[in-house]
C-alpha cells in the first residue's frame, strides 16, 4: 500500500513538473525585452548665488556627455516599463564674483542616474518613426572625482582654503519625449530627449560651516538636467 501511495506521488509529482515545465517554456517563447544603448550630452541647468564671509559666489554646471543602457518590457500594445542606468560627467563650477576677471574652479564631478519609468508609445507611425512620451522615478548620485576631492582639501572651497566635499544621493523624477525609428524587425534606432529633476546637489558641504568643515554652501532649489541621446534599440524574443 505504501509503495503504491508513494508511486502516485511521484507520478503527481512529475505531472505537476512537466505542467510547470511547458508553462515556463510557453512564458519563454512569448515572452518580449527591448535592449538599449544611447549616447549623447546634457545640460545640468542649476545655477545658483550664495553669499560666504561677504562674498558672493556663483555656481553652475558644465555640461557633459551621458552614456545609457536599460532595458523595457511591453504592456500591450502603446506601454512599456524600462529601467535604465545613465552616466557621465557634469562639472561643478564656482567662481567668486568679487574678483575681476571672473575665473571659477572646477570641481569635476560625475552624475550616476538610475531610473525607471513608464513610455507611452503613440498608436501610429509615419515612415517608420513612432514618437513616444514618458515619465518615472529616478535615484541620483552626484560624485566628485578624485581630483576634484584633493582640489577641495588642498585649495579649499569658495573662502576657506580647505573642506571636505563627497558625494549627494538624491532622489528625483524623469520627464521626456522621443521617437523610434524601424530599421529591421529587430532593430531600430532612437532619439531621446529627458529632463531629470532633483534638489541642487551640495556634496556634502553644509549650508553653514561646523566644526568638521569649515566651508559652507548655502543653496537649494532645483537641478534640471537636460539629457538628449540618440542610440541602436534590440528588440529580444517574439516579434
Amino acid at each position: 500500500m505504501m509503495k503504491k501511495t508513494l508511486q502516485s506521488l511521484m507520478l503527481l509529482g512529475l505531472l505537476a513538473w512537466s505542467a510547470t515545465g511547458a508553462q515556463a517554456r510557453n512564458l519563454l517563447k512569448d515572452a518580449e525585452m527591448d535592449v538599449f544603448v544611447l549616447g549623447g550630452g546634457s545640460t545640468l541647468v542649476d545655477g545658483l548665488n550664495f553669499n560666504a564671509a561677504g562674498r558672493v559666489f556663483h555656481s553652475r554646471f558644465e555640461p557633459g556627455y551621458k552614456f545609457t543602457i536599460g532595458a523595457s518590457v511591453p504592456y500591450g500594445k502603446f506601454l512599456n516599463i524600462e529601467t535604465a542606468y545613465t552616466y557621465g560627467p557634469n562639472n561643478l563650477v564656482v567662481t567668486n564674483t568679487n574678483v575681476f576677471p571672473h575665473a571659477g574652479t572646477t570641481y569635476a564631478a560625475n552624475d550616476y542616474i538610475g531610473s525607471l519609468a513608464a513610455v507611452v508609445h503613440a498608436p501610429f507611425s509615419r515612415f517608420h518613426f513612432r514618437p513616444y512620451v514618458e515619465g518615472g522615478v529616478e535615484y541620483d548620485r552626484f560624485t566628485p572625482t578624485r581630483a576634484a576631492i584633493a582640489l577641495a582639501l588642498n585649495q579649499g572651497f569658495g573662502t576657506v582654503n580647505t573642506a571636505n566635499i563627497n558625494h549627494n544621493d538624491k532622489f528625483g523624477f524623469n520627464a521626456g519625449v522621443g521617437v523610434d525609428r524601424k530599421l529591421t524587425k529587430r532593430l531600430a534606432f532612437r532619439i531621446d530627449v529627458r529632463d531629470h529633476v532633483t534638489s541642487s546637489p551640495a556634496f556634502g558641504i553644509p549650508p553653514a560651516a561646523t566644526v568638521d568643515n569649515l566651508a559652507s554652501f548655502p543653496v537649494s532649489g532645483r537641478a534640471s538636467n537636460i539629457v538628449y541621446t540618440a542610440g541602436i534599440v534590440v528588440h529580444l524574443g517574439k516579434i
